[in-house]
């Protein structure tokens, strides 16, 4: 299925919030989220989530995706929604390959193959 075309722009305005895209790639490689304190947006790993988030909260992240959010989420009229990770990890290595970052881009691309 093809990801719409609002999908892809929030995956970028979440991508593009972090003002280092160097950041964001080393945090992909390591399969680490990362969230901004200025406009409330950020990536959360299924592996991130502690036991009150899934327990208390009812947070669940499925296997093979990231959760991406926009604005603090949902609860302060932003957005939060499940994105799978090989996706995430495309949008970003084209986002840095437009950039001229063709090293980090390609070590994304080279991961995102190795997801099943």
């Amino acid at each position: 299925m093809q990801p719409t075309p609002e999908t892809i722009a929030r995956v970028k305005e979440v991508i593009d919030a972090w003002s280092n895209p160097g950041e964001v790639a080393a945090f992909a490689l390591k399969r680490r989220g990362f969230g901004d304190s200025n406009g409330g947006f950020g990536v959360v790993y299924p592996h991130s989530l502690d036991e009150y988030q899934r327990e208390v909260e009812g947070m669940f992240i499925p296997d093979g995706h990231v959760e991406l959010y926009g604005f603090w989420g949902p609860a302060h009229g932003g957005y939060e929604f499940p994105v799978a990770e090989k996706l995430y990890l495309a949008i970003l290595a084209d986002y840095l390959q437009s950039l001229g970052r063709v090293d980090e881009a390609d070590s994304l691309r080279l991961q995102a193959e190795g997801i099943g």
